[in-house]
């Protein structure tokens, strides 16, 4: 298989998300696909193949860009779904 082919699969293959939970208070999501709901209390994110739900208070979704989705606040719970 040559280079052109191995770029292409590259490109087809699905982009692993990184979760980065630093202390209690900032979450940081990495190839977040997008936001499924969002209120005080809950944020819930799409990514590869599940969605990801976070629990706490107050949170603040502070950015969501190229680099990822920054989520602040008192973070209690983290729940994963596959889809």
């Amino acid at each position: 298989m040559g280079i052109k082919e191995k770029l292409i699969e590259l490109g087809d293959a699905p982009r692993r998300s990184i979760i980065t939970l630093r202390g209690v208070s900032e979450l940081l999501v990495e190839n977040c696909l997008g936001v499924s709901g969002c209120d005080e209390d809950v944020i819930t994110l799409s990514v590869s193949g599940a969605s990801v739900t976070i629990a706490g208070t107050p949170l603040m979704l502070e950015s969501f860009g190229a680099d990822g989705v920054k989520i602040t606040g008192r973070i209690h719970s983290l729940t994963f779904e596959e889809e």
